[in-house]
């Protein structure tokens, strides 16, 4: 008997780790769209993936990490002419001549299980109304399969205020902006909120009269039974 409860205990902690298993996600680098305002003061790439990566290391069950050209997998990969170098830069959301996802090629390299890779469509400030926009497109990659498990695009908007006068200000507050809409939606697909099941309050019962002076009746019986029996 003490075995087969070690075995069933055994069996119970397997399956919460299971449940609680870490997953890895790989953050590739923004590619830039055409209508991406050049700017020396502002590293859009940069900003947006640092503010995508702040929106989704938090998704419960997951790792999440920004990728680097220096990485030992990547650089070992490199050597052995298993990838070429061409292949380690955006855009990553783009088909092989195979047909692979590159995100995928490279995120399989790394032993991830999910890639995101994208392209920054829109980014520019205009001094008249004193306002930036940036628009974020990406595709979220199964590694292993190859299937595309999410495609978006969204975008922020930041202005300056009365006061402000430097343009980063802005830019900023758009790619915070467009990363927040990505990042709920990322999370949405890999961990959709738990939703709460609604209870309807419950009608307080009338007492049933009847039923209670049944009883006080019964035990009434009952009682004068057991009195007169005692008198014996």
């Amino acid at each position: 008997m003490k075995a087969i409860w070690s075995v069933i205990v055994a069996l119970l902690v397997s399956a919460s780790f299971a449940s609680n298993e870490m997953r890895e996600l790989v953050l590739f680098p923004f590619a830039q769209g055409a209508a991406v305002q050049p700017t020396e003061e502002f590293n859009v790439e940069v900003e947006a993936l640092n503010a995508l990566y702040a929106q989704m290391k938090d998704i419960p069950s997951m790792y999440v990490l920004r990728f680097r050209e220096t990485n030992p997998s990547v650089r070992r990969a490199i050597e052995e002419n298993r990838i070429r170098r061409d292949r380690i830069v955006p855009p990553f959301n783009e088909r092989e001549a195979d047909g692979t996802w590159r995100a995928a090629r490279v995120g399989e390299l790394l032993g991830v299980d999910l890639a995101f890779a994208g392209r920054i469509e829109e980014f520019s400030f205009d001094p008249t109304t004193r306002e930036a926009i940036v628009t974020l497109s990406g595709d979220l990659i199964d590694v292993k399969s190859g299937e595309v498990l999410l495609s978006v695009a969204e975008t922020g908007r930041g202005r300056l205020g009365t006061d402000d006068n430097d343009p980063n200000i802005a830019r900023i507050a758009a790619v915070a902006q467009a990363a927040e809409k990505v990042g709920i939606a990322v999370r949405t697909r890999l961990a959709p909120p738990v939703e709460q099941p609604t209870t309807q309050p419950q009608e307080k019962k009338r007492p049933d009269r009847r039923s209670e002076r049944a009883v006080a009746t019964i035990f009434t019986v009952i009682l004068g039974v057991v009195l007169g029996t005692s008198q014996f």
